[in-house]
């Protein structure tokens, strides 16, 4: 008997619910820890690969779940936030819509390398190119890693997944949106002997398992961690202290860290401290996203010293400064690594963090918060549809979700950094999703329910925060006409809020 049939007497087979539960099988939670064998995942054609992601997605849910829980039951509060988790995951969602049919980027690439310039072709069903497989992609992991943290600009294809304070399930969702345009490279390269399907698969589970790696509930687990990447491994990939500085790529293994002298066990003494040697201290979606690769290309050769002297002299130096890695500066020692150039002392000049440790966190009102983690759980739902629909949707509606997408992550960056700005294009973008919804009622669907529910939720959005608006105009004029200053009220951000204590300053 089917697994998921009892489904069918509970959900019609389009809603949310069937379509996540359906997916909680012992299949995919075994799927989500790499726990598979080549008589399984075996097939003769890349479109016959099923999109893996989605079906372990639900699963990645159920553990993000239980990690707050327990993580919030045992007193570690301090492990996770509203802010941050909510950005991680957005992050994950616009990585994934730039996953042209949920496949990554380099297939299309690898399928053309394939067909017409591969050197060997290794028969597609055997169980030992399938082995071999996933010991070469787990290497070619491990080399466009490395270099995605090492080759200049490519450090920018990967700043944001390192830029959570927080060190959690959710933390694996921040991707970035075009990582894997740099990855391809090394994709590719597999492409001329190893059948597309099979390099595919392995490709879906790499990724994966590398999920389960983002958590600080698990300790070294023991005699494992000797060949495979662990919790324990990959923390130490995330820390900004010194030690922790480009030490363990790999995905699957670890044997190619060691093999490579970039490997570096946890200490529990000096435990990592998470994020980047500058955080970002932003939840803007877009700037997380793009702002370091730009800083790159253009603007790092261009630096000046305090004395207002170029610290990339020439037109040579300012080339080396894109290209050669992200902490190099001239005089800095490095060494020819693979096709790119790597610090001989990765942890040069890297200060150790401060501490205690402050994580950014502007302190947002309990309105904010509701208010945002309600819209994150539309905007999650309506993801997941999006994610099981979107090989019927057409290119119109695919850009339309998309820009969706994008403007809500914005709005939630607004509201957590307090920008004077947030509940100004929070009431544009509720009145751009009326709009649409008023064109969708001249479909063959008409005013269904769920278009009701969700138009009601951004008509009361939109009042709410104009009635927010007013009072706080209101409340200004106040304390300016009574010469008082408002006690306790937060404002829209933190630009206002100095505002208003100016004006009671200059009142008193």
């Amino acid at each position: 008997m089917n697994e998921t049939a009892w489904l069918d007497r509970v959900f019609s087979n389009t809603s949310l619910g069937h379509r996540l539960l359906e997916r909680l099988t012992l299949t995919n939670l075994r799927h989500a820890f790499y726990l598979i064998s080549p008589y399984e995942t075996t097939v003769e054609r890349v479109e016959d690969v099923p999109n893996y992601n989605a079906e372990v997605s639900a699963w990645w849910l159920v553990f993000l779940t239980a990690e707050f829980f327990i993580l919030f039951i045992s007193g570690h509060e301090d492990r996770f936030a509203l802010n941050d988790s909510i950005t991680s995951i957005c992050a994950g969602m616009l990585s994934q819509c730039f996953k042209f049919g949920g496949r990554a980027v380099a297939i299309f690439l690898y399928v053309i390398v394939w067909d017409n310039w591969r050197l060997l072709e290794l028969p597609w069903d055997s169980p030992w190119v399938w082995i071999f497989c996933l010991f070469f992609q787990d290497f070619m992991y491990y080399l466009g890693h490395r270099a995605v943290h090492e080759a200049g600009f490519f450090w920018g294809l990967h700043t944001i997944h390192h830029s959570s304070e927080y060190y959690n399930f959710s933390t694996a969702l921040r991707q970035a949106a075009i990582q894997d345009a740099g990855l391809a490279i090394y994709d590719c390269l597999q492409a001329f002997f190893i059948p597309p399907p099979i390099f595919l698969v392995h490709r879906y589970f790499s990724e994966i398992f590398q999920f389960i790696m983002h958590t600080s509930l698990v300790d070294t687990m023991g005699p494992l961690g000797l060949v495979f990447n662990t919790p324990s491994h990959h923390r130490v990939h995330h820390g900004r202290n010194p030690y922790c500085i480009d030490r363990n790529y790999g995905g699957v293994f670890i044997i190619w860290d060691k093999m490579f002298n970039t490997f570096e066990a946890e200490r529990p003494e000096d435990p990592p401290i998470y994020g980047l040697i500058t955080n970002e201290n932003s939840f803007n979606q877009i700037y997380l996203q793009f702002h370091t690769l730009w800083d790159l290309l253009l603007f790092k050769g261009f630096t000046k010293d305090k004395k207002g002297e170029p610290l990339f002299p020439g037109v040579v130096n300012k080339i080396k400064a894109a290209v050669y890695p992200p902490g190099w500066f001239p005089g800095v020692p490095i060494t020819p690594f693979f096709h790119w150039m790597s610090m001989v002392d990765p942890a040069y000049k890297v200060p150790e963090p401060s501490k205690p440790v402050v994580k950014y966190s502007p302190p947002v009102r309990i309105i904010v918060k509701v208010y945002v983690a309600v819209s994150f759980i539309l905007l999650l739902a309506i993801f997941f549809h999006f994610e099981f629909d979107r090989i019927h949707l057409s290119y119109l509606e695919c850009s339309v979700k998309i820009a969706y997408f994008v403007v809500t992550m914005q709005c939630f960056g607004a509201f957590f950094d307090m920008k004077w700005y947030a509940r100004y294009i929070e009431i544009a973008r509720c009145c751009g999703v009326l709009g649409y919804y008023a064109f969708l009622m001249f479909d063959h669907i008409g005013a269904g329910t769920h278009r009701l529910f969700v138009i009601s939720l951004h008509v009361m959005a939109i009042l709410l925060w104009t009635t927010d608006i007013i009072v706080e105009k209101l409340s200004v004029c106040c304390c300016s006409k009574h010469q008082i200053s408002p006690k306790g009220e937060e404002i829209g951000d933190l630009e206002r809020a100095n505002e208003v204590k100016t004006i009671s300053k200059n009142v008193k």
